[in-house]
């Protein structure tokens, strides 16, 4: 069963980028690029704003001309093919409408866009009572300046995939201002690409220390501890996680295999399903849970299935073979072919 946890626990995941095309803007820009501008929604305290926040593209004079949606970690991508000064507006039924500043694409590359929002409700970051977004330490309150900058820094060189400078960066935010728990959490983020995994459970530990209600580093510390087989308590954090963020699908795939693992079937199958019914890209392995759980219950029709969307969402997924003849050794149990994949 561990094996499935190969795909999960990618730090790649929490980082990955829905894409869309921006149209073409007219007059006297309408030169060609392959230009890309990453956005980045967080809070003012710099945690992430989550998932299904609306993005606009705004051409130079104020016009949409594309739209996207941020992933459960705030973030997304706009692919430009013209030349010119865009912003990006931000918008969602919690947050207050906020627009960026405006950046230049005059060649290729990559551009960032970081938008911070504000809660419709209190003007900052979201107590987590309606569990719509993250809860703001008072330390966060406190950042200074320069931390805030190293900060972006870091996050900058973390687009790049510069891991080390991205590091560094995040070092001197937190040595600028030690209770800054989410640079902790980035920081962790970074060891664990550099292949440091003691330095990056130290610094997620640092993190989840400073803010007991910080979901992004609960969740990062609760990778780290399933890869060492400590299921008890990444259960525990992922459970901490979802109260802030109930639908996040890492957290909720996570928990599925954190209980599975504690021989918490009925559990494991609940929160599995539940990662079925929000959008869930890159999270197929939820399926493969699903499927494991239902085989455990003597549901061999219903782990079929299971198996079945799993192959047809991820048709190059590490867990391939392993569905391939679990779908088998059902078939031949039972007498019933599989499912159609297709």
């Amino acid at each position: 069963m561990s094996r499935l946890l190969r795909h999960v626990l990618s730090f790649s995941i929490c980082i990955a980028l829905l894409a869309t095309s921006a149209w073409g803007q007219r007059g006297n820009r309408n030169r060609m690029t392959n230009a890309e501008i990453q956005v980045r929604v967080t809070y003012e305290d710099d945690r992430p704003a989550g998932m299904q926040i609306r993005l606009e593209l705004l051409n130079e004079t104020g016009i949409p001309i594309t739209q996207a949606f941020t992933d459960s970690e705030g973030r997304a991508v706009f692919r430009i093919t013209n030349l010119g000064a865009y912003r990006v507006r931000a918008s969602g039924i919690d947050i207050e409408d906020t627009t960026s500043e405006s950046v230049m694409v005059d060649q290729d590359g990559t551009r960032m866009v970081f938008v911070r929002v504000k809660t419709k409700a209190s003007g900052v970051a979201s107590t987590g009572t309606s569990g719509s977004g993250p809860v703001t330490s008072a330390a966060q309150l406190r950042i200074p300046q320069d931390a805030r900058k190293a900060f972006e820094k870091g996050l900058s060189a973390w687009q790049k995939k510069d891991y080390q400078k991205a590091a560094d960066a995040f070092e001197k935010a937190v040595t600028v201002y030690p209770e800054y728990d989410t640079a902790y959490n980035n920081l962790g983020v970074m060891y664990a690409h550099l292949n440091q995994p003691e330095k990056a459970l130290a610094a997620f530990e640092h993190s989840v220390q400073l803010n007991d209600k910080n979901p992004d580093a609960d969740r990062n510390l609760a990778r780290m501890l399933l890869r060492q087989k400590d299921f008890a308590r990444a259960e525990e954090l992922l459970k901490k996680s979802l109260a802030v963020q109930p639908l996040n699908p890492g957290s909720l795939t996570m928990l599925s295999i954190a209980e599975i693992e504690n021989g918490k079937i009925d559990e494991a199958l609940s929160d599995a399903r539940k990662v079925h019914d929000i959008p869930h890209e890159g999270y197929a392995v939820s399926h493969f849970v699903a499927g494991q759980a239902l085989e455990r219950k003597h549901q061999y029709q219903d782990a079929s299935a299971e198996y079945v969307v799993y192959l047809r969402e991820s048709p190059n997924g590490p867990e391939v073979q392993q569905v391939k003849n679990a779908l088998s050794r059902l078939s031949a149990s039972t007498g019933v072919p599989p499912p159609n994949a297709q």
